[in-house]
C-alpha cells in the first residue's frame, strides 16, 4: 500500500530539513513505520524533483490503435444499421481481434448514441427543381392569410417511441392486435387555431367536403369574415384533396388553394401540430376514445405547449 502524502513529506523532515532531527534511514524509517528502501527512494525523488506526489501511470493499454479507432467509426457511419457485433465480426475478418464492449466504448467516446435514424423523404432531381420553382413563385405570398390544414391518426397502445429501462425494470406497454383509433383533421392560421373533426371511417373525397363545411369554413368565417377573397387554403396532394368533388366543392364555394410541392411536409407547419396528440396520448394513461356528435363544437385550444386537447372525451362526429 502507498504511503500517504504527508508521511512522504514527514519523511524528508525527519531526514534533511533543518529544523528537523536529522535521523538516519533506519530510525526515519521506524518511525513512519515503513522500510529503509521507501526512505530513500522518497529522499532521491525529493532531491531530484521536489514533488513527492503519485506520478501520472500509463494504466492498462488500449486494444485498440488511432487508425482502428477511426476505422470502427467509420464503418457505423457508412453502414445505416449496423450494431456493435456487425462492426466486430468485420473487424476480425480483417485480423482485428476487438470486442463488442470495446466497440461500444469507442462509440460512446465519439459521442454516439444508438436510437432511432431521423426519417426524410426521397427526393429525385425532379422533386428538388419544383420545390425551388414553387418557393420562388411565393417569395410574395402572404403566409398570414393562409389556412393550414392536415389530417392525422391517433391510436391507443402504440409502443413507437423511446423509453429508459433500468436493470431489473423493464417498462412493459400493452398492445392489441387491433387498436383504437381516431382519425382527425385540424387547422390554423395566424390568427389562431380552428376546429377540428374526429371521426372512425376512413376518409373519402364525400367526406372531405363535409369537413370543409363543417370544419374549414366555419373558422374561416371566424377568422377572416365572410369573403372569400381574403384567404387561401393549405392542404397536400392527398388524392382526397386533388379528387374531382373536393376540387368542384372548393371551386362552386370560391375557396382557393394554393398549389403545393410534392414530398414537401417539412414545408407545412401544421404537420409538427398535429404530431402533438399523438405524443400527448403515449404519455397520458388513455384507455378508451369516446367519440360524441359534437364535432361543430370542437376545436383546437392554443397553449403554451402548442395545442390542448381534452382526452377521454373526444369531440366528433361520424356522420354530418
Amino acid at each position: 500500500m502507498p504511503l500517504p502524502i504527508h508521511t512522504r513529506y514527514e519523511i524528508v523532515f525527519l531526514s534533511n530539513h533543518p529544523k528537523g532531527p536529522q535521523l538516519n534511514h533506519m530510525d526515519v524509517a521506524k518511525a513512519v513505520h515503513c522500510s529503509t528502501s521507501t526512505v530513500k527512494y522518497c529522499l532521491n525523488r525529493w532531491m531530484e524533483s521536489k514533488d513527492l506526489t503519485d506520478s501520472t501511470r500509463s494504466g492498462r493499454p488500449r486494444a485498440t490503435t488511432q487508425k482502428q479507432d477511426q476505422r470502427i467509426i467509420s464503418l457505423a457511419e457508412e453502414q445505416p444499421f449496423v450494431t456493435a457485433q456487425d462492426v466486430t465480426n468485420q473487424l476480425e475478418r480483417r485480423g482485428g481481434a476487438v470486442s463488442e464492449r470495446t466497440i461500444r466504448r469507442r462509440f460512446n467516446e465519439a459521442g454516439a448514441r444508438y436510437s432511432r435514424p431521423m426519417s426524410k423523404p426521397l427526393l429525385t432531381e425532379r422533386h428538388r427543381q419544383n420545390r425551388l420553382r414553387w418557393a420562388q413563385h411565393h417569395k410574395t405570398t402572404d403566409w398570414n392569410q393562409v389556412i393550414f390544414s392536415d389530417e392525422t391518426t391517433v391510436r391507443l397502445n402504440c409502443v413507437k417511441g423511446l423509453v429508459w429501462n433500468f436493470p431489473g425494470k423493464k417498462k412493459v406497454i400493452r398492445t392489441v392486435k387491433h387498436p383504437v383509433k381516431v382519425n382527425v383533421w385540424g387547422c390554423f392560421s395566424s390568427k389562431g387555431f380552428g376546429r377540428i373533426v374526429c371521426f372512425k371511417q376512413n376518409l373519402d373525397a364525400k367526406f372531405m367536403c363535409s369537413i370543409y363545411k363543417w370544419g374549414l369554413l366555419p373558422t374561416a368565417q371566424k377568422q377572416f369574415g365572410h369573403d372569400l377573397t381574403l384567404w387561401q387554403l393549405q392542404e397536400d396532394n392527398d388524392p382526397k384533396h386533388r379528387s374531382k368533388l373536393a376540387t368542384n366543392w372548393r371551386e362552386e364555394k370560391g375557396i382557393e388553394k394554393i398549389d403545393w410541392p410534392s414530398m414537401s411536409p417539412d414545408l407545412a407547419p401544421i404537420e409538427k401540430c398535429l404530431a402533438t396528440p399523438q405524443d400527448e396520448v403515449k404519455k397520458e394513461k388513455v384507455y378508451e376514445l369516446s367519440i360524441f356528435g359534437l364535432g361543430n363544437k370542437a376545436r383546437m385550444e392554443s397553449t403554451t405547449t402548442g395545442i390542448s386537447l381534452k382526452f377521454g372525451t373526444w369531440y366528433g362526429k361520424s356522420n354530418f
